[in-house]
């Protein structure tokens, strides 16, 4: 299901949530100025696991720092852009108000942090860059598990060409989530051990960031 609303409704503005999803919008429309050259850009921004996980002096450390915020707010497709946003304005203004704006920014990015870790120990071979938003994402939902368990998720489920309405608590929906992430990551065909996955997806990056979202969300909640 995708989900396009819950429901919770947050007592103020969701404004750091709403400043991320427009730094991505406005980083992929600079990529689509780019043209051909958009590549260049994601080489240079894009998280490189083997890079990650062996830097060679100080420069290449404050590389790979740079690169693991960066890489945040890019994506590769039109898709993956509206998934990832759609996912963060739906469960990011719950977990704000829950945390506060400043521990929310902290939250968020430590989430996207971790999750590239994640994936890059699962492929530390690699040499393909990572780009998206999917795995501090992937830290909000598991906030909000922990966090409201019995609130109710709107969205449409795709068969086919239709877009079925369909609702469900977040303590069936977010599990279920996790286990299709688990899955997959279970089950890729064609991934060679510490190389590159061929569907291109980070699948380990989306575990490691819903792992890492209940801890860090309770160790950073307004008392």
């Amino acid at each position: 299901m995708i989900p396009l609303r819950d429901s919770r409704r947050p007592r103020r503005a969701a404004l750091v949530t709403w400043c991320f999803a427009a730094l991505c919008v406005a980083a992929f429309g600079y990529q689509l100025s780019l043209g051909a050259e958009a590549a260049g850009l994601l080489d240079r921004l894009g998280v490189v696991p083997a890079a990650l996980l062996a830097p060679r002096g100080p420069a290449a450390v404050l590389d790979a720092a740079l690169r693991l915020v960066a890489a945040l707010f890019l994506h590769g497709s039109l898709l993956h852009l509206v998934g990832n946003v759609a996912f963060l304005l739906v469960f990011g203004d719950d977990v704000e108000e829950r945390l506060g704006r400043l521990r929310f920014l902290v939250f968020y990015l430590t989430c996207g942090v971790a999750a590239s870790f994640g994936q890059a120990l699962a492929a530390p071979r690699s040499t393909t860059p990572m780009i998206g938003a999917s795995g501090a994402i992937a830290g909000l939902l598991g906030a909000f598990l922990v966090m409201y368990p019995k609130a109710r998720i709107s969205g449409v489920l795709p068969l086919g060409c239709l877009l079925v309405p369909a609702r469900s608590p977040a303590y069936l929906y977010l599990p279920l989530w996790f286990l299709i992430q688990a899955a997959a990551a279970f089950l890729e065909i064609g991934r060679l051990p510490g190389g590159d996955p061929r569907g291109g997806i980070a699948w380990y990056a989306h575990l490691t960031g819903f792992l890492a979202g209940p801890p860090l969300a309770l160790l950073l909640r307004r008392r």
